[in-house]
């Protein structure tokens, strides 16, 4: 039996029922150093505990050195499941989900994030060969746990399996939702005159692609439209909601992505989107106006911008992504978690349990 076909027959009612113990492990998790980091992560996790489930979290202090925090989750992952108390071990991103996988009594999900399947692209434009060391290794662990779950279609095949769940991170309806512009801009301080394009992503990062960012912004003045390129990097969400509710438009240049989060959530928010087509960024934009997927040309997407700006109601974006809450996609999860305890076996040994 395939992923989607236990989606489709496990009954909302059903789901609801079971209670799961769930043990994460990851190398990103906000803290209040790193607020911003794996903030999709805890997303799921506030889910599952919203619906009753209970989710222990391992996430090694990222302050101590990378082979320390390997070591310890692989401890902990070790003596933890060793009691028989968890249903599920969850993973995210490769080297992590081998983590998850250093023991064989509890069913184990490789949750895989982006480059992990698809390699990390230099400033060269070529994959790094660390990442392809990374992306040998998921595919290897891709065919050694119960189940494998990506967020498009292009990291699927990137697995080169077919059993495979496809489940784009959840966004927050409750935290990113409109803001009245002016009421926004008034938070930061901002000019309520001038045009904001916001670039919601470590500049520094290569395939994020910043200085196309700067690019198009620089060709908008030929348009005759200037706009301040602003940066939210590093910020806690709820003052990246406030950033993207104070723009006129939120731009994503990048080289690759997975299944960028910040698109979904300036669309909760009713704010346009201009991309290139990366991910599944085509698929989330395609029927909402004022939003545009282009190639990675500065020209197109100073076109794009023009439009975006230009576009002065709210988008539907939210209406649009209604499907892509975080509260939806959870029962996506707790199927996925039976599909790979079914596999395991331990399926009708929780239901006696309970």
């Amino acid at each position: 039996m395939q992923p989607t076909d236990i989606v489709e027959q496990i009954p909302k009612e059903q789901q609801d029922g079971h209670k799961y113990r769930v043990l994460m492990v990851t190398g990103i998790y906000p803290t209040p150093a790193r607020p911003h980091k794996g903030t999709f992560i805890k997303a799921i996790v506030d889910s599952l505990t919203a619906l009753g489930h209970e989710v222990e979290i391992i996430h090694p202090d990222p302050s101590h050195p990378m082979p320390l925090r390997y070591a310890s989750a692989i401890a902990q992952v070790f003596w933890k499941t060793l009691s028989g108390r968890y249903d599920i071990v969850n993973g995210h991103y490769g080297l992590w989900c081998l983590v998850a996988r250093m023991q064989w009594t509890t069913p184990v999900v490789a949750g895989f994030l982006g480059d992990d399947l698809l390699g990390t692209v230099t400033t060269e434009g070529k994959l790094s060969k660390k990442s392809l060391f990374v992306v040998r290794l998921s595919q290897w662990l891709c065919r050694h746990v119960e189940a494998v779950t990506v967020k498009t279609e292009q990291m699927k095949k990137a697995t080169r399996i077919d059993d495979v769940f496809i489940i784009p991170d959840g966004i927050n309806f409750d935290l990113f939702k409109p803001i009245p512009r002016a009421e926004a801009r008034a938070m930061l301080g901002w000019d309520q005159d001038r045009y904001y394009v916001v670039f919601a992503n470590n500049p520094t990062i290569p395939v994020k692609n910043f200085l196309l960012a700067q690019q198009a912004v620089e060709r908008l003045k030929t348009r005759g439209i200037t706009a301040e390129l602003v940066v939210a990097n590093g910020l806690p969400q709820s003052t990246v909601v406030q950033y993207i509710n104070a723009s006129n438009v939120l731009i994503l240049p990048s080289v690759a992505e997975g299944s960028p989060n910040v698109v979904r959530e300036a669309m909760a928010c009713n704010i346009p989107v201009v991309a290139t087509n990366v991910g599944d960024v085509a698929q989330v934009l395609a029927n909402t106006d004022g939003c545009s997927v282009c190639p990675h040309d500065a020209d197109a997407l100073a076109e794009g911008l023009e439009k975006a700006i230009r576009h002065t109601e709210p988008t539907t974006g939210r209406a649009d992504t209604a499907h892509l809450s975080n509260m939806v996609l959870v029962y996506k999860v707790l199927a996925m978690y039976e599909y790979a305890m079914r596999k395991k076996g331990r399926l009708a040994r929780n239901t006696q349990r309970a």
